[in-house]
């Protein structure tokens, strides 16, 4: 069983890697094989809106690092999907990574409406950071993350972390957050 973790933080030891790195520590104490995908460190090309996609549903034509991560999403148990908020928003790297999730989307005959190229029963969490103290200020932009790298496709959400005054309150330090961040790893096995 494998847990993958798309990580769009540019900072290796930041606040969301550190939530992240504690999901996979409770999902490997379950027995989980993990991967940790840091998207600011590898090749990251991204979507050509070619729509060879819908030529040839749930296979991105564009070829990159990527590429064999999102391959595994359709044959893992469940994947993490983590993100700072950075300028009212996912991080640019996240953003490509979203767009390149629209291969996993199969379109119908009925306009506007799609299956998922993802079997259906894995697992979900989301991890985002953010230096607002309010869980609400940025509740747009996480809700979009969510439901177009997991509910939209099927995934079974089983944890959500929104670390809030990061900037004061760094996730090293933050007990309670890397407790509820291991649970969650336990509960996607």
């Amino acid at each position: 069983m494998q847990i993958l973790a798309f990580n769009g933080s540019p900072r290796a030891k930041g606040n969301t890697s550190t939530i992240i790195s504690a999901v996979l520590e409770g999902a490997k104490a379950k027995g989980a094989q993990t991967v940790e995908v840091k998207l600011h460190d590898i090749e990251l090309k991204g979507c050509m809106g070619c729509l060879k996609c819908r030529e040839n549903p749930g296979k991105c034509s564009q070829k990159d690092g990527l590429s064999q991560y999102l391959e595994a999403v359709k044959t893992c148990a469940g994947i993490i999907i983590g993100c700072p908020i950075y300028m009212y928003h996912v991080t640019g790297q996240m953003k490509i990574l979203v767009d390149r999730f629209y291969s996993l989307y199969i379109s119908k005959e009925t306009i506007g409406e799609y299956e998922s190229a993802v079997p259906a029963g894995k697992s979900y969490a989301l991890v985002t950071s953010q230096g607002n103290p309010d869980p609400e200020s940025y509740s747009r932009p996480i809700r979009w993350l969510a439901g177009m790298t997991g509910s939209g496709l099927g995934f079974e959400e089983k944890g959500r972390i929104i670390h809030t005054n990061s900037h004061i309150h760094p996730a090293k330090e933050m007990e309670n957050i890397l407790k509820k961040a291991y649970e969650i790893g336990q509960k996607m096995v």
